[in-house]
């Protein structure tokens, strides 16, 4: 009697999760606030736009930078960003020919919208906490987050990132950023560190300097740079 329960219980459950997630809520506010949290506001959505903002996404990619989020869930997500028009499936050239999520125009429209939550959120911010993680890919908004464009005024560089393996860079023109995958040409700077050291330094445990001397991470550049680049991504609190 107690196992026909339980099945019973948990068939009732994954019956009623089945029917939440293909239910569209919406706020019903004659308010565009309300309509686009409509489409972005439900839980993990805007972290999905966070991690294809960095480039094209396979679903593996988004599920292991998303720890936590279950198959189904995301796949609704997806589906729902894709009705939205906000992302789209793609093929990766060849030689990997694997389905791959992108942002449309549309989607893409999000990353100030995204950058400026990621700059409200980083007072939030102290010392991760047991349970977190953290993935070089997300430097794409981070890096955002933290632009000083003040600082960028008349500066024209390319600061190369390896953080973890993971390549990637920032040009900075006229406190302007752009930002990239991949290996940068000829950059003005090149950073490279592991996933752990350069978060130690982010959060500011261990000294940029220091690591540097102790070999923790390793720089090619002039310490001009350097310096530079340090103030341009020295985030200015409002």
């Amino acid at each position: 009697m107690f196992i026909f329960f339980t099945i019973f219980r948990y068939t009732d459950y994954y019956i009623f999760l089945k029917w939440t997630m293909g239910k569209k809520r919406s706020y019903q506010q004659y308010c565009s606030i309300a309509r686009a949290l409509d489409i972005v506001g439900e839980r993990w959505t805007l972290l999905i736009v966070r991690d294809l903002l960095g480039g094209p996404r396979r679903y593996k990619d988004l599920q292991e930078s998303l720890d936590g989020i279950g198959s189904n869930l995301l796949a609704a997500r997806l589906k729902d960003l894709e009705s939205a028009g906000l992302i789209e499936s793609i093929k990766q050239p060849p030689p990997s020919s694997v389905k791959s999520y992108q942002l449309t125009a549309r989607g893409r429209a999000l990353e100030p919208t995204v950058a400026a939550l990621a700059h409200w959120g980083l007072e939030l911010l102290a010392a991760p906490r047991q349970k977190d993680h953290w993935q070089p890919q997300w430097n794409h908004v981070a890096l955002k987050a933290r632009f000083n464009p003040q600082e960028a005024a008349g500066l024209s560089a390319t600061y190369a990132f390896e953080i973890g393996g993971y390549p990637h860079y920032a040009v900075v023109k006229d406190g302007a950023l752009a930002n990239f995958e991949g290996t940068a040409p000829n950059p003005d700077l090149l950073l490279k560190a592991s996933d752990e050291d350069f978060l130690r330094v982010v959060e500011g445990e261990l000294n940029l300097k220091e690591a540097i001397q102790s070999g923790l991470i390793s720089v090619e550049g002039s310490g001009e740079s350097l310096l530079r680049m340090a103030k341009v991504f020295t985030p200015k609190h409002s």
